[in-house]
């Protein structure tokens, strides 16, 4: 059975359309970097939004809900017969029998402690470039707790798990679950998962697919494994994947999504459980309502916008289910709401009494800085712009629009491989940039990658008589993580 999804008026799903349209308009005036949401009840869509240039098919890396992908192989592996819960991980890796294994630590972790992070292990292995593979990497460590005790959140458990699919059907995680399951339910044929440089599937970040694709599997887990009559999954081990099987708040954290209990390599929350992965890729799904709100974005670097998202679905979208329609009908601007969205882009005036003065001025560092920018210049046109940065011999930019996010590109001369992580080469990301006069003198500029990998680079310049100092900040994985310096450049008349 594909999972069709029709479009239906909110009202036809008990929610009134102008509370649709006043939750998704609460949540873009936060200020997040949507790229694409959802709103669902059962099978039937209620609200479905893709934030220019983003589309319904484009692919959007869903970092560590590629972990809940995991969980849902390894279910179908044990439904067919191939793996059990009780298996010892090292089983499946004799080749890496080592020194670190004989404290008999790493020779009693079983399947259930990687799919609900109880490893023996709580350490994060620095593995790139330094080994051939994260499994080799995995077992050069130490083991610093038993297995199966606590709770500790990792990312190599899911990684192992896949490779194990592997080892087993001879196909990665994803396509062993698109081969078994997920094509059959419509998922995207095209999606697929990033791998490492070792040759695996990255199963704790690198799965790419689309929004709608998410929320398929949101719906496996929600119907336990049984969609259209046909029990894909064996309906015990779902049942526990949605189920708060260990105790994960034991960190002091505050959190309704991470501090509820801990599943099959899924959060459990106080109305049901979330799909979660960096940057806020989310399936949150309530029990009682039968509604599950999906959100790609790349909310990086921020401290509470997932809390935000979840406490704002919690309690304004759900509370609105099945209260009766006295409300504002509003199915024609919600539609054209949701036709109209578009990245989040920089706010501010066009013009600034320091514009003509800066243009095309090249301001030349006169102390270092983190990045070891010698110069930075800006020139202005009609609509937006073209931002300079300069490192040694060597001139990187980009191009942006006042007001709206202008196609572009930029690196500092290389990029992440599309289809491999950790393997970099010489190249620019896609990206869009826009900016803003935020005052007289200060200009905001801020890029953000519409690529493989997500990342923003914000850069502020206040223009002065003679100077101008710039602020530089970056976000995303492996890609501007490292972008960050202070510049304080001296004009230089050519």
């Amino acid at each position: 059975m594909s999972l069709q999804f029709d479009r239906i008026a909110p009202e036809r799903a008990g929610l009134a359309s102008g509370d649709v349209l006043s939750f998704v308009k609460m949540l873009d005036g936060l200020g997040l970097y949507t790229h694409s949401l959802l709103i669902a009840r059962g099978n039937d869509l209620v609200y479905e939004a893709y934030y220019k240039p983003y589309e319904r098919n484009t692919l959007h890396r869903q970092y560590s809900v590629s972990k809940s992908f995991v969980a849902a192989a390894v279910g179908v592996a044990l439904t067919e017969g191939l793996i059990s819960l009780d298996d010892v991980i090292i089983d499946y890796f004799p080749e890496f029998l080592n020194e670190n294994t004989d404290d008999g630590l790493y020779t009693c972790c079983r399947i259930r402690d990687m799919l609900t992070m109880r490893s023996n292990n709580t350490k994060t292995v620095a593995w790139w470039g330094k080994f051939k593979s994260r499994v080799e990497a995995y077992y050069t460590t130490e083991s610093t707790k038993a297995p199966g005790s606590y709770f500790c959140y990792d990312s190599i458990g899911s990684f192992l798990l896949g490779v194990i699919i592997k080892r087993l059907t001879g196909k990665d995680f994803l396509e062993y679950l698109k081969e078994k399951v997920l094509l059959e339910l419509g998922f995207s044929k095209d999606s697929y998962a990033l791998t490492e440089p070792g040759g695996e599937a990255m199963g704790d970040s690198g799965v790419m697919c689309t929004a709608r694709d998410l929320l398929i599997l949101s719906r496996l887990f929600a119907c336990e494994g049984k969609i259209g009559g046909k029990q894909y999954i064996d309906a015990n081990y779902m049942r526990d994947a949605v189920s708060p099987l260990v105790c994960n708040d034991i960190y002091g954290g505050v959190s309704p999504i991470k501090t509820g209990g801990y599943g099959y390599l899924v959060w459990i929350t106080p109305v049901g459980f979330a799909l979660v992965g960096a940057g806020d890729q989310l399936a949150l799904y309530d029990k009682e309502h039968d509604v599950t709100l999906v959100i790609c974005s790349d909310n990086q670097g921020a401290t509470s916008s997932t809390e935000l998202i979840y406490h704002s679905f919690a309690t304004l979208l759900l509370p609105a289910f099945d209260k009766g329609h006295a409300g504002l009908c509003a199915t024609k601007e919600l539609a054209a709401y949701e036709a109209s969205r578009t990245l989040i882009c920089q706010w501010g005036s066009h013009e600034s009494p320091a514009k003509s003065a800066a243009n095309g001025v090249r301001f030349v560092a006169d102390r270092g800085n983190a990045m070891d920018i010698s110069a930075f210049a800006v020139k202005f046109d009609e609509d937006g712009g073209h931002l300079d940065l300069m490192k040694g011999d060597k001139t990187y930019g980009f191009d942006f629009g006042f007001g709206y996010n202008k196609q572009t590109s930029f690196s500092f001369g290389y990029r992440a491989r599309a289809n491999m992580m950790g393997v970099y080469e010489d190249g620019a990301y896609d990206a869009v940039a826009s900016a803003g006069f935020v005052d007289k003198r200060t200009l905001v500029i801020k890029l953000q990658l519409v690529d493989t990998y997500g990342g923003k680079l914000i850069v502020a310049i206040h223009f002065g008589e003679d100077e101008a100092s710039m602020h530089l900040t970056g976000t995303g994985q492996y890609v501007f993580v490292k972008m960050a310096a202070d510049v304080l450049g001296k004009a230089v008349k050519e």
